[in-house]
């Protein structure tokens, strides 16, 4: 798997926020999280693939508290850019480069965040 698509690429740093509720529990109060870029992983659909992301401070939801986050796609057809919507998934685990359903599986968090690059 590359390590890089066409808007985002391993080291870019990227801020989420968001989701399906007004105030989503995942970010615990907070407006955003931020986390850098540190590998693409096969995702649920191909092309897309998953990105992993480690939080600058790790959150807590669902029961899990973890600094791991994997992002995919929301979208039928979207591409990684420098903004888009995703569903995230919690893991206190780093998860192995396999297809989602060939691994270990975090906790799905949030299925409507927002992330955006804000550095590369």
């Amino acid at each position: 798997m590359a390590n890089e698509t066409q808007g985002l690429q391993t080291g870019d740093r990227i801020r989420l926020s968001g989701g399906y509720d007004l105030e989503p529990t995942w970010l615990s109060g907070r407006a955003s999280v931020e986390g850098a870029v540190v590998d693409f992983i096969p995702g649920r659909n191909e092309p897309a693939a998953a990105v992993i992301i480690r939080l600058d401070t790790p959150i807590s939801a669902e029961g899990v508290t973890a600094d791991v986050l994997v992002l995919a796609l929301r979208y039928v057809g979207a591409t990684w850019e420098t903004t888009g919507t995703v569903h995230v998934e919690l893991c206190d685990f780093t998860p192995e480069r396999k297809r989602w359903r060939d691994r270990k599986q975090g906790k799905w968090v949030e299925s409507h965040a927002t992330y955006e690059r804000v550095s590369r």
